[in-house]
C-alpha cells in the first residue's frame, strides 16, 4: 500500500534496492527489477521535488515580513495564524 511520507518512500526504495541485490533470479526477473527500479525512481524524483517545494513554502511562510502575504492554495502551506481563523 503506497504511504504519502518520505520516511516511507525512503524504505519503498531501500526494498527495492535489496530485490536488485538478490543473487537468485533470474535474467528476465532481473530486467523486471531493473526496470521497475527506474519507474520508481523518477517517481521518487517527482516526489522529493515537490516536497522540496512545501517545504521552501514553509520557510518563505515563517520568515515572510509582510503578514499579509500568502501563498497560493495548491502549495497547502498556511500561516499559524491562518490556520487558527479555520477553526
Amino acid at each position: 500500500m503506497a504511504s504519502n511520507r518520505l520516511e516511507d518512500l525512503n524504505d519503498m526504495l531501500f526494498n527495492q534496492l535489496v530485490r536488485l541485490d538478490k543473487d537468485d533470479i533470474s535474467d528476465d526477473e532481473l530486467k523486471k527489477e531493473v526496470d521497475r527500479s527506474k519507474a520508481m525512481n523518477s517517481v521518487a524524483h517527482t516526489i522529493v521535488d515537490n516536497a522540496r517545494v512545501v517545504l521552501d513554502a514553509s520557510k518563505f511562510m515563517d520568515s515572510r515580513t509582510d503578514m499579509r502575504s500568502n501563498l497560493p492554495h495548491m502549495i497547502g502551506v498556511e500561516a499559524p495564524h491562518d490556520a487558527k481563523k479555520k477553526q
